[in-house]
């Protein structure tokens, strides 16, 4: 009885301390920061649209770290994607296809006026020799004006409703 009683007196003078060590709440853990960059930066592909006649993916993705549009054929791999828009100043926005589906349309400013105009370009155009991306159309190259597109009519392609401020 002796015996047992030293082996467990260390336990018993213990026991009061572990208790309080256990009863003590954890300390908070802070979750860890997460980078700007997941939620701001440039989305490696964002925006990927089947041209209406089903040849063509449109996506945005950045080129010289300015988000752009990119094109590929439906059987082509991603790989293959070509570059269509080549801006470096300012991201493009977001763009839309032509109803039937030979113009990729886009609006895009002048370095940050806010007077944007709307552009369109084939997707199957090539750049010209020494240049990074084709050349875009503007439909309406009016300075200082805002264009908002009202809307494409689906039955005449040639045709887009557009408001000017």
């Amino acid at each position: 009885m002796r015996r047992l009683l030293i082996m467990l007196l260390p336990l018993l003078l213990l026991a009061p301390a572990l208790r309080a060590q256990a009863s003590k709440p954890a300390a908070p853990t802070v979750p860890p920061l997460l980078d700007r960059e997941l939620f701001f930066g440039n989305p490696e592909i964002a925006g990927a649209e089947l041209s209406p006649d089903g040849r063509y993916i449109a996506f945005l993705k950045p080129w010289k770290n300015t988000r752009n549009i990119w094109v590929k054929k439906v059987d082509e791999p991603i790989s293959a994607a070509r570059l269509l828009t080549a801006e470096t100043k300012r991201p493009i926005a977001g763009y839309f296809w032509s109803s039937d589906g030979k113009y990729v349309l886009y609006v895009k400013d002048q370095n940050g006026d806010e007077n944007f105009n709307l552009f369109a370009i084939d997707p199957a155009a090539a750049p010209a020799p020494g240049a990074d991306a084709p050349v875009s159309r503007n439909l309406t190259a009016v300075k200082g004006v805002r264009v908002e597109i009202f809307s494409l009519p689906k039955h005449n392609p040639d045709v887009a409703y557009n408001g000017l401020n």
